[in-house]
């Protein structure tokens, strides 16, 4: 018969102590963390962004029945995921405030123009369907339209029209690009009428830039010599701007009146 030394003993002995003192503290600290006082008693959510966009009825319905445990046990990642569900929150970061109390701080998505009919495209280039009166609650957004991986170049392309349509007194109300028939212009004065203008794809910005310039410059001339503001005008040709005039009321304009040219020659549309 094997006999066992009094220092294996000593080691078995000193290995169950251990165990038995692990099993202790693991009971006491899930009977500290089970504590009433660490039951959550809500969610601080902190908004970062248009704060009109968030109220407490969306906060409560993407979170309801998804915040389980208590302070120590709450699992924060489920509860971020949950909130990024809102179609205003970009980002989410969210903490344990002790003892019984979560913080969640909301980013919000910042429109810079409506995408479409329907859409809003954020600042980073995300589109997300939300109540376009509160995105415009302190000023309307550009109306952008054409290929939505394009999206971001047609939105620097209306910045750079607006800025050189504010020089000369006008702004820009929407943007539309097309493989058809190039980018097509809306813009007006304050105080005046919405003026379509078309300019064909190809050319540069730059060359756009310099060309929307020389147009505007020339809309009191052309408003002069057809009587009135043009609502329309196609610069996709060389050497030649086609011009609508508004239609008078209650009158048929026949095409011969409603085409001008500015250039060196004559253009019909």
């Amino acid at each position: 018969m094997r006999r066992w030394s009094a220092s294996t003993f000593s080691l078995f002995a000193d290995v169950f102590g251990v165990l038995f003192i692990l099993l202790v503290l693991t009971s006491a600290v899930y009977w500290f963390v089970q504590r009433p006082v660490f039951l959550l008693k809500g969610v601080d959510v902190q908004v970062e962004g248009n704060k009109d966009a968030i109220n407490v009825k969306d906060v409560a319905q993407v979170l309801d029945g998804h915040i389980h445990g208590n302070y120590f046990t709450a699992d924060l990642s489920e509860i971020a995921d949950q909130l990024k569900r809102i179609p205003w929150v970009r980002d989410v970061s969210i903490g344990r405030v002790w003892p019984n109390q979560l913080q969640a701080t909301l980013y919000l998505h910042r429109p810079i123009a409506v995408w479409g009919n329907e859409k809003l495209l954020a600042e980073d280039g995300t589109l997300f369907v939300a109540n376009q009166e509160i995105a415009e609650s302190k000023g309307a957004l550009p109306k952008i339209f054409g290929p939505v991986d394009r999206r971001m170049e047609i939105y620097k392309q209306y910045q750079a029209f607006e800025d050189t349509c504010r020089k000369l007194g006008y702004d820009v109300t929407s943007l539309t690009y097309s493989e058809y028939s190039g980018w097509t212009l809306h813009f007006k004065r304050p105080e005046g009428i919405v003026i379509k203008l078309v300019l064909k794809k190809g050319e540069n910005s730059a060359q756009m830039d310099e060309r929307l310039i020389k147009i505007i410059e020339s809309l009191p001339a052309i408003s002069a010599q057809i009587g009135a503001e043009p609502t329309e005008l196609d610069a996709r040709y060389e050497k030649g701007i086609a011009v609508l005039k508004p239609a008078p009321e209650e009158e048929t304009v026949s095409p011969e009146d409603t085409v001008q040219d500015t250039g060196d020659k004559k253009n019909g549309r």
